[in-house]
This record gives structure tokens, C-alpha cells and sequence, in this order.
């Protein structure tokens, strides 16, 4: 009799720890998004796939053409994109009279191929009354036009 009231109690304790555990993961999941919010993860922009610092002068936008001109004016295949990471380690913002212009030094690499020194694209784009142009484009171990 008293092994089955301990087999009774056993159970209920186990029953109690999965409905604990059920309750509990939401709790769980709120503390991992809010240690990744303040461990400095955050969301990047979709349309660019230049890794940039966080405090970058560098707007979105401009990330995003950056981004569009290394798709199409460097040559790069398709798959060597998808392969290669891309760091902004210099990104800069001037004012020149109406105009910003912003300077991005890019580092490209293959980051499973360490043999290789990385390609270094140099880029400058202008904002002229909302439109963006590209004034320069320079690299190094990759042809850009």
C-alpha cells in the first residue's frame, strides 16, 4: 500500500514538472530575445548583404545600393555571392553643399579559404535630391565597372 501511494505521488510530481515546463517556455523564449537584444544581435537589412558596423552613417538604403552595385557591376558569379562575406570596414558621410556623399571601403572573402588575401572593393555614392548615384567604384582581386 505504501509502495502505491508512492508510485501515485511520483507521477503526479512528473505530471506537475511537464505542465511546469509547458507554462515556463514562453518565459523561456522571452529571456532568449531579450539576452539577444542586449547582447547588440540585431536584425539586418534584407535587401543588403554588407556586414556594416552598428553605429554606421551609412542609411539602409545606401547599404542597399551598395549592395545592388556589387550584384551588377562587379564580376562576381552567382554562386561566389552567395559564398562570399562582404565587411563595410570603413563607412563615411560628408556633406558637400546639397549633396551627402558616402564612402564605403568593403573587404570581400571567402571565409573557408584563408589562403586567398581578401578583395577590397571602394565605393562612392552621392544622395542628389533623393536619388543615389555611383560616383566611384575601385577594387582590388575582382573587376568592377
Amino acid at each position: 500500500m505504501v509502495e502505491a501511494q508512492a508510485v501515485r505521488i511520483a507521477r503526479a510530481r512528473g505530471a506537475m514538472d511537464s505542465m511546469t515546463c509547458t507554462r515556463s517556455m514562453p518565459r523561456m523564449i522571452g529571456l532568449v530575445l531579450l539576452l539577444c537584444a542586449v547582447s547588440g544581435c540585431s536584425p539586418t537589412w534584407p535587401h543588403s548583404n554588407i556586414l556594416v558596423p552598428r553605429d554606421t552613417p551609412v542609411s539602409p538604403s545606401v547599404q542597399a545600393f551598395a549592395w545592388r552595385t556589387i550584384e551588377t557591376h562587379c564580376s562576381y558569379l552567382p554562386y561566389e555571392l552567395e559564398q562570399r562575406s562582404f565587411w563595410a570596414y570603413d563607412t563615411r558621410a560628408t556633406a558637400v553643399s546639397a549633396d551627402t556623399v558616402y564612402s564605403i571601403k568593403i573587404l570581400s572573402e571567402l571565409p573557408w579559404k584563408k589562403s586567398e588575401p581578401p578583395a577590397t572593393i571602394e565605393m562612392t555614392v552621392a544622395l542628389h535630391d533623393g536619388h543615389l548615384r555611383l560616383a566611384t567604384l575601385k577594387s582590388s582581386f575582382v573587376v568592377c565597372k
